[in-house]
């Protein structure tokens, strides 16, 4: 019986779950994201990056810092969340505090994805546009 019981409590603990992917998920974005390219919009045009502009995004707690040339450019609050895509089926996505930014400028929600150390940023719309990033060491 005693087997049992512990067979019983150990599927028990095994099953539970704290659902901390988003948290997760902030962790990982954690960090300093060098840029290295932009790619798609209208007509599909590739921008990356030049000797005299480095754009570099620091990302940390619920804040996205972005840096070009070493310079504070932008600052921006956000939040993780799960939405639907408009690339179809439900994506985790970085949605921007548009009330909290330096400027009144219209930003998307941006789905993001992890590929070995580059980070993934796609705005949610058709005909939009995907950068990329690499982590800073």
């Amino acid at each position: 019986m005693k087997k049992y019981l512990l067979l019983l409590i150990l599927i028990a603990f095994s099953s539970c779950n704290d659902n901390d992917d988003n948290r997760s998920d902030e962790n990982r974005l954690e960090g300093k994201w060098s840029w290295i390219r932009t790619s798609g919009g209208f007509g599909g045009p590739t921008s990356s990056e030049t000797s005299d502009q480095k754009v570099v995004i620091e990302i940390s707690n619920s804040t996205i810092k972005t840096y070009i040339n070493g310079n504070l450019s932008q600052q921006q609050k956000f939040f993780i969340t799960t939405k639907k895509s408009v690339f179809g089926g439900d994506r985790k996505m970085i949605v921007i505090d548009k009330s909290d930014s330096f400027t009144q400028e219209f930003y998307l929600d941006r789905s993001f994805e992890f590929h070995n150390n580059k980070l993934y940023l796609i705005d949610e719309c058709i005909d939009c546009s995907t950068s990329e990033y690499e982590r800073v060491k």
